[in-house]
């Protein structure tokens, strides 16, 4: 009877020793963390236009100015984030940028940029941050040009 009792103790002192360390695991410390990326994006993949022209949305051969335009291409940063855009040679380049109307008609332009290395102040909406691209072609390189429609592509890219 004693062997009985002794055991009956052991297993009550061993159950009582399992539920206080069951109720010391009541809580649990779960560590939560996020890294937020700073990145820059465009607003859109493409559709802007730069329009060079020094009359009436056309370049007028006669007069002698330059042509010139400028286009606001929007994007956005991670807020904090510093943007940097920068633009492509153009599609027809050649020891200068040119537009083209075909292999032996081209008109020399030079692009600018300004707004173009803002930080950002977010993602959201209302957060834009603008891109003005400017151009120009010189009266020297439009008053001899063939008549039609010139053309280029240039790719602008953002970082980060």
């Amino acid at each position: 009877m004693k062997r009985t009792s002794l055991a009956l103790a052991l297993v009550a002192t061993g159950l009582m020793a399992s539920a206080s360390a069951f109720a010391a695991s009541a809580t649990h410390d779960l560590a939560v963390s996020a890294n937020v990326t700073g990145n820059c994006r465009f607003n859109a993949a493409s559709g802007t236009t730069l329009t060079l022209a020094n009359s009436g949305g056309a370049i007028d051969p006669s007069l002698a100015t330059d042509a010139t335009g400028t286009a606001n291409v929007l994007y956005r940063c991670t807020k904090g984030t510093s943007a940097t855009v920068t633009a492509g040679n153009g599609l027809h380049f050649s020891g200068s940028r040119r537009v083209s109307l075909d292999a032996s008609n081209f008109m020399p332009y030079s692009l600018s940029m300004s707004g173009c290395a803002a930080t950002g102040t977010g993602h959201g909406a209302g957060k834009d941050l603008t891109c003005a691209v400017s151009g120009t072609i010189l009266a020297a390189d439009h008053q001899n040009a063939t008549a039609g429609a010139y053309s280029d592509t240039v790719v602008l890219s953002i970082t980060p």
